[in-house]
């Protein structure tokens, strides 16, 4: 909605909406605060505006709230095609940061994977570090208990094996001769 201000005569603004008089220091809050302005000449219907604006930028400038230069100039030289500009350049200025933003979340993003990589490879290796750490201890501890390693039960395991072929062999001479006894073993035993 558009807030109507009448300047009177005596160049006294009068916002009809508050039926109240303003200053130019109150229609510059009230554009600041999002509202459209619109200023008429009380005696002939007039709309002026942009003379209102312009005296709003004027005191403005005085006050050091200060809008740049080449604005005001490019704004006085070419009209309203100057501020059509300078918004072009300003959101031309906003897509530019916009585009650096996005280049950095890129990058962030990047580097986080990056990251994450290097620590999965890391852990990788150390997993292996550490399974051969815990294969020392437990062999030491092993050793230190005088318990047998797996290679101590596979040559057990190979040396119960020829025992049993031997006792095998022995069975089966033993059956052979059909005395029941093996000839060393009566060597042993004195039967001569």
């Amino acid at each position: 909605m558009t807030v109507l201000i009448k300047r009177y005569a005596n160049r006294k603004l009068y916002n009809t909406d508050t039926s109240r008089y303003i200053t130019l220091k109150g229609i510059a809050l009230l554009i600041e605060q999002g509202a459209e302005v619109r200023v008429v000449d009380n005696e002939t219907g007039e709309d002026i505006t942009s003379v209102a604006l312009s005296q709003i930028l004027v005191d403005n400038e005085r006050a050091q709230r200060a809008v740049p230069r080449t604005l005001l100039s490019d704004l006085i030289q070419k009209g309203g095609d100057a501020l059509y500009g300078a918004l072009k350049r300003g959101v031309g200025d906003a897509q530019d940061g916009i585009g650096d933003l996005q280049k950095n979340v890129r990058r962030a993003i990047r580097n986080r994977e990056e990251e994450a990589q290097r620590w999965r490879e890391t852990l990788g290796s150390a997993r292996a570090d550490w399974d051969e750490m815990v294969h020392g201890a437990v062999e030491r501890v092993f050793r230190a208990l005088d318990l047998p390693r797996r290679s101590d039960i596979e040559a057990l395991n190979e040396n119960l094996e020829r025992v049993a072929a031997a006792l095998e062999k022995l069975d089966g001479e033993r059956d052979a001769d059909g005395s029941g006894i093996h000839e060393p073993a009566r060597r042993a035993a004195g039967d001569d």
